[in-house]
């Protein structure tokens, strides 16, 4: 049965899956309801509005079919527009989703003075206003490296963190650790006077325990800094600091970047062509 909630398929189309078609109180004709250019918008579009954008209100349907008309109209004046065989498949995906065939689809719609034909008409419009502006505007549209920054800065999703040398001492060499201290040592020098590892280590700010993140968080890189617990002496040698991103990869965030200027795009072609256009609603 052809039905109203709304479903995404892969392809992007919406499909019906709850409401009947028969709950709409009106009888359709299929008149003219508005023009866009030229161009009529028919009461089919407008009851098949309903259904795709899930939205009961006709103004507001009629003024969604304006901008898509606007807008499939741009591409086609650039030579765009959707195969029959991309149409077909859409048909074919919603019908199957139904638990149908075409002829199916075909009797469903003819219940409410619907045919194929409108649901063409109807997806090929739609199609072209969508799915074949994303794709002109995304060869127009270019993420640059600045662009990605901003987003991870938006996100506060940058972290400083710095890279370390540490030396972890037990504190009953605390004498032998001042008098290396003393002779300005070097941090390998002072690891084989020692005798303890010098380990490398990328941290953020609370990665270490409290006395000595304290330290290496107030000095500068470069800086020899020293801290010490109940148990141990360290000393912690800063060697260099980064910023560093912790959500999501470069590829979905450059995805998302591309969709918002896409998206902020479209409203501005939008705008630009309603102010050339001829549009009237009846």
């Amino acid at each position: 049965m052809v039905s109203g909630g709304l479903k995404r398929l892969s392809c992007g189309v919406l499909l019906w899956a709850a409401l009947s078609l028969s709950t709409f109180a009106y009888v359709l004709v299929d008149r003219v309801v508005a023009s866009v250019n030229g161009e009529a918008i028919l009461e089919s579009d407008v009851k098949l509005g309903m259904l795709f954008y899930g939205v009961q209100n006709r103004r507001d349907i009629i003024n969604k079919l304006v901008d898509v008309y606007i807008l499939a109209q741009f591409l086609e004046g650039k030579g765009g527009g959707v195969q029959d065989e991309y149409i077909n498949s859409v048909l074919l995906d919603i019908a199957k989703t139904n638990g149908t065939d075409l002829d199916g689809l075909s009797k469903e719609l003819s219940k409410e003075d619907l045919t194929l034909e409108d649901l063409k008409r109807f997806l090929r419009k739609e199609l072209l206003a969508k799915q074949g502006l994303d794709a002109y505007l995304s060869r127009e549209i270019k993420v640059s490296d600045v662009d990605l920054e901003i987003e991870k800065l938006k996100k506060g999703e940058i972290k400083l963190q710095r890279e370390i040398e540490l030396l972890t001492v037990d504190k009953k060499e605390g004498e032998k650790v001042l008098r290396l201290i003393g002779k300005r040592e070097k941090l390998s020098d002072m690891a084989e006077a020692l005798g303890v590892p010098i380990e490398t280590l990328k941290v953020e700010r609370g990665d270490l325990v409290e006395p000595l993140d304290k330290e290496v968080w107030r000095a500068g890189v470069g800086d020899t800094v020293f801290a010490e617990d109940k148990d141990n002496i360290y000393i912690a040698y800063i060697k260099d600091q980064r910023d560093v991103y912790h959500g999501k990869s470069i590829e979905e965030l450059k995805k998302e970047v591309l969709a918002k200027k896409i998206e902020e795009r479209r409203e501005e072609l939008l705008r630009d062509l309603k102010r050339k256009s001829i549009i009237k609603i009846l």
